[in-house]
């Protein structure tokens, strides 16, 4: 197992706020894994977006999101996942995201958001899985991929 792990924190936050933690890993050959904790939120999207820009500068095909540990999601937090799909299929490669499915801290229509765009699994396991069965050109489609060609 390829494990380097580069914690990515926010600043101490008000009490009333919770810290995340976005930690990235290398389970396996050219997949990098981007592991959430704690809430995502406005306050804590620059944390996410980092870790997310150090993982591409990894230069590892794959990418996994585990929002398996997330406490609590908005709809800023969903915004900036679907930044990283973009930047991510710019690069190609394979992104799955993980989501607890009996969690209640990610809204079931930010789930279903994620499930349109993202490939979705309910456990780290099979999102490696998918990974480690997808080629670099093999990626989910996306809407902006099913634009017809412009003519010139």
């Amino acid at each position: 197992m390829i494990s380097k792990n580069r914690p990515h924190e926010t600043p101490p936050c008000p009490a009333r706020a919770s810290p995340i933690i976005a930690a990235l890993s290398q389970p396996q050959p050219n997949t990098t894994v981007c592991t959430v904790t704690g809430k995502i939120s406005g306050d804590a999207t620059p944390v996410l977006r980092e870790a997310l820009t150090d993982a591409r500068r990894d230069d590892n095909a794959h990418l996994v999101i585990d929002l398996s540990a997330v406490t609590s999601m908005d709809a800023i937090g969903l915004y900036a996942l679907f930044e990283a799909l973009n930047e991510h299929n710019l690069g190609g490669g394979h992104l799955a995201v993980v989501v607890d499915p009996h969690s209640q801290a990610i809204h079931e229509l930010h789930i279903l958001a994620l499930q349109a765009a993202f490939d979705l699994h309910h456990e780290l396991a099979r999102a490696l899985h998918a990974c480690a069965n997808a080629g670099t050109a093999t990626r989910k489609t996306t809407p902006s991929d099913r634009r017809p060609p412009t003519s010139r």
